[in-house]
């Protein structure tokens, strides 16, 4: 077997692809080196350090690791401080969980964690490209520094941008939070990255409102397709700059007309929208290049002047679909809280159940082809044991799930307990079935509720009449103001009156005298 050192003497003669295999305790992994480019296979939690032990000798020459496609679900960051060059750390299509802490690595430049299982993640100042997507990411910490990042998280579950932490949101130049469980976004929480952020793409979140203005003076791309926004206020003047927008398949009804968009623009794509036909009108009066280039967009894509409308949409303005609405976001509002509750009853039409369902093959279409694009060809032996590994993790998982449920069980018994002691159910004897029991208890609820529900409509009728009596009495307090208003006239016209007499009076005793 060829030794390291002899592979890395070929390495610097030919310049050629150099392995090692090692066999520890029983289970075999190779190495493989290219300069300072080494990649690990067939490495397992319990050889792991050994793997990387016998890497030691070169570990001033490791600039860039590689552990994809093994069966790892866990690693640190002290199994790598011997390689204090370490740039470049590929963790890929392995089973790690929960949380990684790779903090302290200050050199790491780049770090790939795509098809992975972790659900929070720290790295060290010296990151410029993280790329995780498809794992379970509900938060990152990264350590200020200085450079520029590029931040890919893809399929994860973020809810708000504040699940990256300010040293995350700093300096970031490309940012993708494509796939996640965002339902509300303030650019200010972007504003650290002002005059760096030059991508932004939220597609396939569930975005109903954007807040705070924030001028993103690199800003060239922005995607917030299929989400559920039904305004496009003010917030997107932070956008002004940029070359391409898409807010494609929306609920949009409205657009602020005072928005206005750089001379570059190449894409406006608003297709697939709820758009009242005035509120284009008014938009695109104000935006007539935006209006060509939105022309020009949905020609390039359909290779139609126009979308094409769905029912109940019945007209168009400039390429868009639009429907006049004598109240946009009331008529809007109330069909959509309508097709909910039908839906969520069961109720719903044939059409609005397949028009949720295509939103969610929509969705599990873009998951499954970005699973497509990060997999990495695995052997047969290694996929076994990530699915082995996978499946104990569920295991453990569920063993929680029971766990949690026993203890909700236990904690509902006493309840239900306490509640037969409180309402005192003399019918509540050891033979009644717990499902009796309930019923009693549920019954006996239902009565203090009507009973709360009585109190507080007494309540609204008190303030009801209080409302009624103080209106009364501001009335008859304007009405008396009123009054002494007319009377202070009177009386002070009655003092001038009185005034001329007594001038009057007194010029009579002069004469008289």
């Amino acid at each position: 077997m060829m030794s390291l050192q002899a592979c890395q003497v070929v390495l610097l003669l030919y310049s050629n692809f150099c392995s090692v295999t090692a066999t520890v305790h029983g289970a075999i992994h190779e190495i493989k080196q290219n300069g300072n480019r080494f990649k690990i296979e067939k490495v397992t939690d319990s050889s792991l350090k050994q793997a990387l032990a016998s890497l030691r000798q070169s570990a001033w020459n490791v600039k860039e690791l590689d552990l994809s496609g093994n069966p790892l679900s866990q690693i640190s960051a002290a199994d790598l401080a011997p390689f204090t060059k370490l740039e470049l750390l590929n963790l890929s299509s392995n089973v790690l969980y929960e949380t990684l802490d790779l903090e302290s690595l200050s050199t790491l430049r780049t770090l790939d964690l795509n098809n992975n299982y972790v659900q929070e993640l720290l790295v060290g100042p010296a990151i410029e490209t993280l790329h995780a997507a498809n794992n379970n990411i509900s938060r990152v910490s990264c350590s200020r520094g200085q450079g520029k990042k590029n931040i890919y998280l893809a399929n994860n579950k973020i809810t708000v941008l504040r699940d990256l932490d300010e040293g995350c949101r700093s300096r970031v130049q490309y940012l993708d939070l494509k796939l996640n469980e965002i339902d509300t976004v303030n650019f200010v929480e972007l504003a650290a990255s002002s005059d760096t952020l030059e991508h932004l793409n939220l597609q396939y979140n569930f975005i109903y409102d954007v807040k705070g203005q924030v001028v993103f003076a690199k800003l060239k791309t922005l995607d917030l397709s299929s989400n559920k926004l039904a305004f496009m206020g003010l917030e997107f003047q932070s956008a002004a700059g940029v070359t391409w927008i898409s807010l494609r398949n929306n609920k949009l009804v409205l657009i602020e007309k005072a928005l206005r968009f750089s001379q570059n623009l190449e894409h406006f794509d608003l297709r697939g929208n709820g758009f009242h036909c005035g509120t284009l009108r008014d938009f695109f009066s104000k935006n007539q290049r935006v209006q060509t280039v939105a022309k020009q967009t949905v020609k390039k894509l359909t290779g139609q002047n126009e979308e094409e409308c769905t029912v109940p949409m019945v007209g168009h303005y400039g390429p868009y679909c639009c429907e006049d609405l004598p109240a946009p976001f009331a008529d809007r509002l109330i069909a959509l809280k309508r097709k909910q509750h039908a839906l969520f009853s069961g109720q719903g039409s044939e059409t609005e159940r397949l028009e949720c369902e295509r939103e969610n093959q929509a969705r599990q279409r873009e998951i499954d082809a970005l699973k497509e694009q990060y997999r990495t060809v695995i052997d047969q032996v290694t996929l076994r044991k990530q699915a082995k590994i996978t499946l104990e993790q569920k295991k453990k998982a569920l063993d929680e799930q029971v766990s949690n449920g026993r203890r909700a069980h236990a904690e509902l018994d006493g309840t239900l307990q306490q509640a037969v002691g409180q309402i005192e159910l003399h019918h509540a004897t050891e033979e009644q079935s717990p499902l009796q029991l309930l019923r009693a208890i549920v019954k006996r609820y239902e009565e203090m509720y009507i009973e709360q529900q009585s109190a507080q409509n007494n309540a609204i009728r008190d303030w009801d009449m209080y409302q009624h009596k103080e209106t009364q009495l501001a009335e008859e307090n304007a009405r008396l103001k009123k009054l002494n208003g007319e009377a202070d006239l009177a009386l002070a016209s009655a003092n001038a009156t009185l005034q001329e007499l007594l001038v009057r009076e007194q010029n009579l005793a002069t004469q008289l005298g």
